[in-house]
């Protein structure tokens, strides 16, 4: 099969089975072939993941000699 056939061919997958992803890739030089994917089409899955809110950030700890050792004081 050429890739024209297979682009085709692909397309007529796809339409039919819009379940899958459908793919054309070249199987020798000049022979190509429809390969079908493993991958869902990308659109909503209904899922949400709600962010974490961020912690506070704790004062430095260390003494103000110790965060600026050669700042002026």
């Amino acid at each position: 099969m050429d890739r024209e056939q297979a682009e085709r061919e692909r397309e007529r997958m796809a339409d039919e089975h819009p379940e899958a992803t459908w793919l054309v890739a070249e199987q020798r030089p000049g022979d190509w072939a429809v390969v079908k994917v493993g991958l869902a089409p990308a659109g909503p899955t209904g899922d949400s993941i709600e962010a974490r809110a961020k912690p506070d950030h704790a004062e430095d700890p260390r003494s103000t000699r110790m965060q600026n050792p050669y700042g002026n004081f």
